[in-house]
């Protein structure tokens, strides 16, 4: 029913929505940086599967996966989790997002002036297109 990294952390989830028939989630890291997740329904292809074993596309690429968590909602927790992250080469840590200062000075000491921030806009739209990845997947399969 629920993200584990979301149950374990409520105040770092910044968004959600369903999407073709998927539910989505962005939440920040704690280190500047968003995170993108989509959960698929068991018979989903996906369903299962190591991050590594599924043909999507997203952001720095798919990079992780996992299974619901009881998050006391009632229903079954039986979906399966596929994320994204937006801190790869050539991606900067959102200003506005949380971060340890430590990792504030270091990016004020040796600034990387071709990295962009992922916005919050950016990362929605990338969770809306994994939904959209992962309803023709089922599709393919029916």
């Amino acid at each position: 029913m629920c993200l584990s990294i979301a149950m374990k952390r409520p105040d770092a989830v910044l968004a959600r929505g369903e999407h073709a028939g998927h539910e989505w989630m962005v939440i920040h890291n704690g280190r500047g940086y968003r995170c993108g997740y989509v959960k698929v329904e068991p018979g989903h292809l996906w369903h299962g599967r190591d991050e590594s074993d599924i043909d999507a596309r997203a952001h720095g690429g798919v990079n992780f996966s996992e299974a619901d968590v009881d998050c006391g909602k009632g229903g079954a927790d039986n979906g399966w989790w596929f994320g994204f992250d937006t801190n790869h080469a050539f991606d900067a840590r959102d200003p506005d997002l949380p971060c340890p200062a430590i990792l504030r000075e270091v990016d004020a000491r040796f600034p990387i002036a071709d990295d962009v921030v992922r916005t919050q806009e950016y990362v929605e739209a990338e969770c809306r297109s994994l939904c959209e990845q992962a309803a023709r997947a089922k599709e393919a399969t029916q």
